[in-house]
């Protein structure tokens, strides 16, 4: 079998560009690009990158996920 393919079905739709329909009604998600960082049966994590959330910045994520930053030298 094709290994990227396999690789593929198995991330459903992690790196993906989800793109809102103009008919979608959620709040949460009208109007939105979400770029999904998990996806599987269990469970699905996106981050909407095209609004600015208040009081969240990119370091705090980073500290909840347990990511380490590298430095800009390494």
């Amino acid at each position: 079998m094709n290994s990227s393919l396999d690789k593929m079905s198995s991330d459903y739709l992690v790196g993906q560009f989800l793109v809102a329909m103009p008919s979608m009604a959620d709040p949460r998600f009208e109007r939105s690009v979400i770029y999904m960082c998990a996806h599987s049966p269990e469970e699905a994590m996106g981050l909407i990158i095209n609004k600015p959330v208040d009081d969240l910045c990119f370091a705090d994520i980073l500290k909840q996920l347990d990511i380490k930053p590298r430095s800009p030298t390494s």
